[in-house]
């Protein structure tokens, strides 16, 4: 899997699950590219700053 594929998939993984050759793959390539694993974890924390932002904006109205 190439670095193309995996971002892409790390992005479908917040809108639908993952078939299992999907997830498998990714996983596979998550062990070995550093910048894949980064930018997993930067859409994590985006995501959650997005929920967190949503949660503060209901409270509000």
């Amino acid at each position: 899997m190439r670095c193309r594929q995996a971002t892409r998939l790390i992005s479908d993984a917040h809108e639908r699950e993952l078939a299992l050759d999907e997830l498998l793959g990714l996983r596979v390539h998550l062990l070995i590219c550093p910048h894949c694993r980064q930018f997993q974890r930067n859409c994590h924390q985006l995501s959650q700053m997005m929920r967190t932002f949503k949660q503060l904006e209901n409270q509000e109205k």
